[in-house]
């Protein structure tokens, strides 16, 4: 049997060894962050200041709180204090939310999702931590493992109360989400409360190098939900100088070329992740509810394509398999910008939720591919490749929402499509030719 084979066989095997009470927590923190935050907040902020702009505006914020994970991830080993920032981080979030329902204008609007942002980034963080920091290496992927498919079942569970508070509520939903991240102290309080410190062997090399040495081709089998919170493994290795300085040398490279094209492809899409909720509703009349359901049944269905990519890309390649996966998802695209033009009936919303459904069920294949090419492209090592693979994610992820509101303002709705599809173009010019072989 093949080693990869071997570790999903002995991870779904024996949960019980791998899994613990404060995963509960991470399930929590998934169904608030990538499930009812992403619906509901773009929807409550145009039902309430009547501006779409106000939406690029408090999404990207809450983006750019996630950029704080590398703060979040010193201070808590200089310190050792992971219990305190994984707890504070949902503390901080739940708090936010609470006082997002009754805030009155931008400015305060943009801070809380900029706090929501940090501090859903610092339990991601923190969550990472306590598997590399206080686990031997050889669990780590069982355990991450694991603890990803919490957050992910967690988003979909999300996903599917947020149709629910589409119609209920906008309020009460952010309310029950801040409700449910204050019932997530409970199991790290209770889960983590011996954990002061990390338990290091003498065998075990410090943080930063378990985080540098980390298996990311097989992590990138496990699911990973695309969503506002983001993939956990982008969390688990920090942006660091080294990577950073290398940028100007790496650029002509195969991998400079590949971070290019990974960088176009979130500048695309993160300004329709951004308004997915309204758009398909002013664009195509679906209720917010039916978007949120398709979602959930999409990003359920698509944790089935992690493994099935892996056994293609090991057939095929990863530089043609991580085409087919762009490509895949540039057709989704064109097809959602096409029916912005054509006569709308009945068929036009279902129309419009199959190309959503193929924009989702893409990103599986896209999120494997692209962490083996980071692996099997760079020749730094894996935690400043890791790194600049984060940077790029981040970048387009925060320039692609501003930029998606700004064309929003003159363009309308028919500029989020247009947009993804431009992204993904460029990402297939940039990127051509890259990894075609292992």
């Amino acid at each position: 049997m093949r080693t990869l084979e071997k570790i999903v066989w002995q991870t779904l095997r024996g949960p019980r060894q791998w899994v613990e009470p404060w995963y509960a927590a991470y399930a929590l923190l998934g169904a608030v962050s990538s499930g009812l935050v992403p619906v509901l907040l773009p929807l409550m902020m145009v039902a309430v200041s009547h501006r779409l702009a106000d939406v690029g505006y408090v999404m990207g914020a809450f983006n750019m709180g996630a950029l704080s994970s590398p703060l979040w991830g010193r201070l808590a080993e200089e310190k050792k204090i992971f219990r305190s920032v994984f707890c504070g981080g949902l503390l901080l979030e739940a708090t936010s939310l609470v006082l997002f329902t009754i805030a009155h204008g931008l400015p305060e609007w943009f801070l809380l999702a900029l706090m929501m942002g940090a501090g859903s980034s610092a339990v991601a963080t923190c969550a990472t931590l306590f598997v590399v920091e206080f686990h031997p290496r050889e669990e780590w992927t069982p355990r991450i493992g694991w603890l990803q498919t919490f957050n992910g079942t967690g988003q979909v569970a999300g996903l599917l109360c947020a149709g629910l508070f589409s119609a209920a509520g906008y309020r009460l939903g952010l309310l029950t989400g801040a409700g449910l991240l204050l019932m997530a102290l409970l199991p790290g309080l209770l889960s983590l409360k011996t954990r002061a410190a990390p338990v290091r062997r003498m065998d075990q090399p410090d943080g930063a190098q378990h985080r540098q040495s980390l298996d990311f081709s097989m992590l990138a089998r496990f699911t990973r939900v695309e969503l506002l919170g983001g993939g956990l493994l982008r969390h688990a290795v920090f942006l660091n100088l080294a990577g950073l300085k290398s940028i100007r040398q790496l650029l002509p490279t195969r991998f400079g070329r590949f971070l290019l094209s990974w960088f176009f492809i979130f500048l695309g899409v993160s300004g329709f992740f951004a308004y997915f909720p309204l758009f398909l509703k002013s664009a195509f009349k679906v209720a917010p509810g039916v978007t949120s359901l398709t979602y959930a049944l999409a990003a359920g269905g698509g944790v089935l394509l992690y493994n099935l990519t892996g056994g293609w890309a090991r057939k095929f390649g990863d530089g043609k398999v991580y085409k087919i996966g762009r490509l895949v998802r540039l057709c989704g695209f064109i097809l959602m910008f096409a029916l912005m033009f054509l006569p709308r009936g009945g068929w036009s919303s279902a129309a419009a939720l199959l190309a959503f459904v193929t924009i989702v069920l893409s990103w599986p294949v896209i999120s494997v591919t692209g962490t083996e090419l980071t692996s099997v492209l760079s020749r730094m090592s894996q935690g400043a490749a890791q790194g600049l693979n984060n940077a790029a994610n981040a970048a387009g992820t925060v320039i692609g929402t501003y930029l998606a509101g700004g064309l929003m303002h003159f363009c309308g709705y028919a500029c989020i499509p247009a947009l993804g599809a431009a992204g993904l173009i460029l990402s297939l010019v940039t990127g051509a030719n890259i990894g075609e072989s292992r």
